[in-house]
């Protein structure tokens, strides 16, 4: 009995020393983590060195967000920016009013008049531009009043 005590004690110290070698090489390792970490922080402390790198975060988002904001700003006015649409009887034989006008327009005036025209034999559909709120064709009153409709919602 007494042999068999031995036998597990010798057992238990030598998965002792195997655990304490794993330990002391995980330890080691950590240790160089920390220590390239601290280095060459000098005598500042960890909370001053990540306060500062927030701060540079913060002012680095800000740009970023002037940048893009000022971005957006430049294309805006290229962008649709008025919508105004109109349906109408084009003919009298015609109902439900199927034929319409819609406008589109950027912030500059610039854009397109589209007008679709509907019979009970056919349907045509017409664009005309617009430059600077003045049409480059001879608009009918039902495309003055869709421009009308973009231009004053």
């Amino acid at each position: 009995m007494e042999k068999y005590i031995l036998y597990v004690s010798l057992i238990l110290s030598v998965f002792s020393v195997v655990f304490l070698l794993i330990l002391n090489t995980r330890l080691n390792r950590m240790i160089k983590k920390y220590r390239y970490f601290m280095q060459g922080l000098g005598d500042e402390d960890v909370e001053k060195l990540m306060s500062t790198y927030l701060e540079k975060l913060e002012n680095l988002k800000n740009d970023v967000y002037n940048v893009m904001n000022r971005r957006i700003e430049k294309k805006l006015p290229g962008c649709l920016q008025h919508a105004g649409v109109v349906n109408y009887n084009a003919f009298d034989n015609v109902g439900n009013n199927m034929s319409f006008s819609i406008a589109l327009l950027d912030g500059n005036k610039d854009g397109v008049v589209v007008s679709g025209i509907y019979t009970r034999e056919n349907s045509y559909v017409y664009a005309k531009e617009i430059i600077k709120g003045e049409p480059q064709k001879k608009l009918s009153s039902e495309e003055i009043e869709a421009i009308n409709k973009a231009l004053h919602k």
